[in-house]
């Protein structure tokens, strides 16, 4: 039951980073700050230090920063008596905290020796009049660069497409010992099983070495060099379950191949020279043997500090602009949008924890890349909310909205919101006991 500290210890983070935020610049513009919150009433603990008291609350839900007179200018160190800049800079110092939070977590995260398996991104097939298929990708390509990236792993070129919907990319294929550079658009609604490119991929990383003499090896027609593609039609790594093929790995897959289908010849599919070969196993072989594989190892990486900025502030523009497209994937109507709250992304949290430090880690700056955003949306009660307040006395030549009609504004607004938490937070426990996974 880790899973609940983890969560309250990460939001609390969160909260407490945009919460410091909004009374870093308020104790900066003289504003009064009456209480620090982390969580919501009821009060669990405080304490008070000079004009402040700080508080931890039972509600994990959030934060808040409050502050003398919100609405009533009438006393020297209200906020509503500060200008409507300062007011804003106050409101924008919450989010910006969000913001700036990432860099710092991802910065640990690029600093920290990381495990990377290398692959050959290797394209089994391509569909006709696909992206991919107009730019001349053919079955066997392996594509080594995206967008002047460097590909690792499938995973790689994912997140390099996923940055790149709607607009021109560069891809560099290796075909046949060769390169090749080849321009595409990935597309934001592509017909149903085909993906953005309109590729099948896999990752392969088991070459063969050598392939003993009168051996089902070498009866199947494998040969030195060959490059494992998919055995029985299934990859011969299974990137989603993160397992890594072995050296006997083709023969555990060929194993399982008979074992299901004893009477069946298996398909063996390697890269030979550029081209995608298909070799057949008759049933009475019963497994593939007699032969020696070399796996290419994974890598080690880990970056100094200034690469490690750099990186961070590389891979938030790279998150900025992949919720861009799912957006535009929605108002499209090709893209779901799926919401989860506070149950759901505790359930998140411990599965994602489960796989590590730097895994969590990242989670966190994702998180808080969220809450910037969702707090700068113009919804009652939230930061965004009162910036669009402030906004609209600016268009009004710096005439305020009546106080109480603000603060009513707000009240509706939150309750909404709450209602809003409880709703998906049903949702969310009546998914995780139907066995559905995360976010559908």
């Amino acid at each position: 039951m880790t899973t609940i500290p983890i969560f309250l210890a990460v939001l609390g983070l969160l909260v407490v980073a945009h919460e410091l935020g909004h009374f870093a610049i308020a104790k900066l513009a003289k504003v009064k700050v009456i209480e620090f919150g982390v969580g919501y009433p009821p009060r669990l603990w405080a304490f008070t230090r000079g004009e402040t008291t700080y508080s931890i609350n039972l509600l994990p839900l959030g934060g808040y920063v409050r502050m003398l007179g919100e609405e009533d200018p009438e006393h020297e160190q209200s906020f509503a008596r500060r200008s409507a800049m300062t007011r804003l800079a106050v409101l924008f110092a919450g989010p910006a905290m969000n913001a700036i939070l990432p860099i710092f977590l991802l910065t640990i995260v690029f600093m920290m020796p990381q495990s990377v398996v290398e692959t050959n991104v290797t394209v089994l097939e391509v569909a006709a009049g696909s992206p991919a298929a107009d730019s001349g990708v053919l079955p066997g390509d392996i594509i080594r660069e995206s967008g002047g990236r460097t590909m690792h792993n499938s995973g790689d070129l994912i997140q390099s497409v996923q940055r790149r919907l709607g607009a021109g990319t560069t891809w560099v294929v290796e075909r046949g010992g060769r390169l090749h550079q080849l321009s595409l658009v990935p597309r934001f609604d592509p017909p149903e099983g085909q993906g953005a490119t309109g590729i099948v991929l896999t990752d392969a990383r088991v070459t063969v070495a050598s392939v003993q003499q009168g051996s089902p090896a070498a009866d199947a027609g494998l040969q030195r060099g060959d490059l494992f593609l998919r055995i029985a039609n299934a990859p011969t790594i299974d990137q989603q379950a993160s397992r890594v093929l072995r050296a006997q790995g083709a023969e555990e897959a060929a194993a399982v191949a008979f074992a299901e289908s004893p009477n069946d010849p298996v398909a063996v599919d390697v890269l030979r020279a550029g081209t995608i070969v298909r070799l057949i196993v008759p049933p009475e072989a019963g497994e593939l043997t007699g032969y020696t594989a070399d796996v290419r190892p994974e890598s080690t990486r880990s970056e100094p500090v200034w690469r490690a900025v750099t990186a961070s502030i590389q891979q938030i523009v790279d998150i900025l602009v992949m919720f861009r497209n799912e957006i535009s994937k929605w108002i499209a109507g090709s893209g779901e949008v799926q919401f989860s709250g506070p149950v759901g992304i505790a359930r998140i949290t411990g599965e994602v924890a489960s796989a590590g430090l730097s895994p969590l880690i990242t989670w966190t700056a994702l998180l808080s890349i969220n809450l910037a955003i969702v707090n700068l949306l113009p919804i009652p009660a939230l930061d965004g909310g009162r910036i669009t307040f402030i906004l609209v006395e600016l268009a009004r030549g710096g005439r305020r909205l009546a106080p109480s009609k603000e603060r009513v504004v707000h009240i509706v607004g939150f309750a909404v919101l709450i209602a809003m938490i409880i709703v998906i937070s049903v949702n969310d426990i009546q998914r995780i006991l139907g066995g559905a996974e995360p976010f559908g």
